[in-house]
């Protein structure tokens, strides 16, 4: 009996996670972070960015292709398709100004940043400075860079902030892609957004709280006057 219950237990976390892995990718995807075209990462270079097995990898990418957001071909990389062969429409509904979402961000992720610095542990530390060399290694590969700077930024945000605010963003998320997808057009936005990111990863490395609240502060500031955002009081804070 417990061992029937643990195999339970066992299948529906895996099932859970590969949900969760396939509605991240799906955002990504629906919100325009990812574009018709983009190559995803390999099975094996998708699980370590996503921090998953390969076998929730697989589970997620045949679940993206019954959606039909995305195409796989043996032997090669799947590759996102346009809107028009998906099986399902994200319903648009923009609750809030892209400026409003920015706004938010600035609040809960710059402090995030700072706690994190404060508390993050070992492995914490480590996976941020791993996404950060995996972003560096990605300049030529879009959809592996937007892969890896948003788990960098949800890695952050769950170390500093925890479940609570990261639901706060989470109803944003696809404003929140779609203002980052605008930024990093502009031409050397990514080689920038890296190495924001990896400045990021150093303060909290250090501990240094103060460093670690102001990068993410110029990040993201960056990121808004990138995209054409009006910042108003939050760029001359």
């Amino acid at each position: 009996m417990q061992a029937s219950l643990a195999l339970l237990q066992s299948a529906v976390s895996k099932r859970t996670m590969r949900e969760q892995i396939t509605d991240r990718l799906a955002g990504m995807i629906m919100s325009g972070l990812l574009r018709p075209g983009d190559a995803l990462p390999g099975e094996r270079d998708l699980a370590a960015q996503l921090d998953v097995s390969r076998e929730t990898v697989r589970g997620a990418i045949q679940a993206l292709a019954a959606r039909g957001l995305i195409e796989v071909a043996q032997g090669a990389r799947s590759r996102v398709l346009p809107a028009a062969s998906w099986v399902a429409r994200p319903a648009v509904a923009a609750r809030y100004t892209p400026e409003e979402v920015h706004g938010a961000r600035l609040v809960i992720e710059v402090a995030a940043a700072g706690e994190a610095a404060r508390n993050a542990g070992a492995a914490t530390r480590m996976r941020l400075r791993e996404l950060a060399e995996a972003q560096g290694r990605a300049l030529d590969d879009p959809a592996a860079f937007h892969i890896s700077g948003s788990e960098f930024h949800a890695t952050l945000l769950r170390a500093g902030g925890g479940r609570l605010l990261a639901s706060l963003l989470a109803e944003a998320r696809g404003q929140s892609s779609e203002i980052s997808h605008r930024a990093l057009a502009a031409p050397d936005a990514m080689r920038r957004s890296w190495l924001d990111h990896r400045r990021i990863a150093a303060a909290v490395e250090a501990r240094h709280p103060q460093a670690a609240a102001a990068a993410m502060r110029r990040h993201l500031l960056r990121i808004g006057r990138a995209a054409g955002l009006n910042m108003g009081r939050s760029a001359a804070a």
